[in-house]
């Protein structure tokens, strides 16, 4: 077959395929965009060739685009996804950005897939929203006394964080990293709700935790430390009447547990800690890094990141710190 046959099937296939496809040369400037980018984006190409790629995404998210491109030309190997919230348009859609490399490994350009997940995520919200409907219809009764008592919880575990200005909001910004992370890697379905549930209450163990030792401002003795390590045990005794044959409690019980098997309260390792209990591990150890304590400031972001890359393999999941670095570096975080 002749190369001028191959490049006309080419053609035909880029502009045919169900992905956007964007390429960009080695500045980022647009030299091709397809039909299917054209209607996804709702633009026409004339309006995107020669211009940025960094003009396809909103002004507040430039910065961090570009540091991920950055990265992409620097690292040719490098693959980053990132989910996008067109509510502009009613759209979401997943971009997957790669290196364009010559036979030498040098990039000389990039390629941004545009899928559009609209209809997808709007089935799993219908799924979810279905699926909890149905449980109502059912167990009416049941569901609503266990979402009474978890209402409960989540106030005794806010009011236990109001105790201390350092941990004030910590429940929630753990949770809310667990759930973006959650819903990047698996959507939104009943997984996603219970690790909104224990995210949401890991810690209110803490209740059983003498102020004067919670609240102390030095290191902590072995005794002291020893107390505070009972929490994850106590949170599970406190939620267990919840579960309503969900693992919250067994969720709750081992977030402290490391993928090593150095954790605690029982020393599981790897997929033998739960993998909810795995996520929330890693949204915890983020939130108090970033945090202030009574014996330190909060780390700066840098740091942080650092930090759960240095525990990839051994406190963290290498799975959702995988999920974690890709939320960071393309700024979805």
């Amino acid at each position: 077959m002749h190369q001028e046959q191959v490049k006309c099937l080419t053609d035909l296939l880029l502009e045919q395929l169900p992905l956007g496809v964007i390429l960009t040369d080695q500045n980022g400037d647009m030299v091709y965009v397809n039909r299917t980018a054209e209607k996804i984006r709702q633009v026409q190409r004339e309006n995107l060739l020669g211009k940025n790629v960094l003009q396809c995404h909103q002004e507040r998210s430039q910065p961090n685009v570009a540091k991920a491109l950055a990265h992409i030309f620097q690292k040719p190997e490098t693959v980053y996804r990132r989910m996008v919230d067109d509510s502009a348009n009613g759209k979401y859609y997943i971009n997957t950005y790669a290196s364009v490399a010559d036979e030498n490994n040098q990039p000389v350009g990039m390629a941004v897939l545009t899928e559009d997940v609209t209809e997808k995520r709007k089935l799993e919200l219908q799924r979810a929203s279905t699926y909890q409907m149905l449980e109502e219809t059912t167990n009416s009764i049941r569901l609503k006394y266990h979402d009474l008592l978890v209402t409960a919880m989540e106030s005794i575990a806010k009011l236990l964080e109001m105790r201390d200005s350092y941990t004030l909001n910590h429940s929630v910004n753990v949770c809310r990293y667990a759930q973006k992370m959650y819903e990047f890697r698996f959507g939104i379905d009943q997984g996603y709700h219970t690790v909104r549930t224990a995210s949401s209450l890991h810690d209110i163990g803490k209740v059983g935790v003498p102020d004067d030792i919670l609240h102390k401002p030095g290191k902590l003795t072995a005794e002291e430390y020893a107390i505070i390590r009972r929490h994850p045990v106590i949170a599970e005794t406190i939620l267990k009447p919840l579960d309503s044959g969900s693992e919250l409690s067994r969720i709750v019980r081992h977030h402290h547990e490391r993928y090593d098997g150095t954790g605690y309260p029982d020393g599981l390792s790897g997929k033998e800690i739960p993998m909810a209990s795995r996520l929330i591990a890693l949204a915890d150890a983020y939130d108090a890094m970033r945090s202030d304590r009574p014996y330190r400031v909060g780390l700066p972001d840098e740091k942080c990141v650092d930090e759960i890359i240095s525990g990839n393999g051994t406190q963290f999941d290498p799975e959702w710190v995988e999920v974690f670095l890709d939320l960071v570096k393309t700024g979805s975080f």
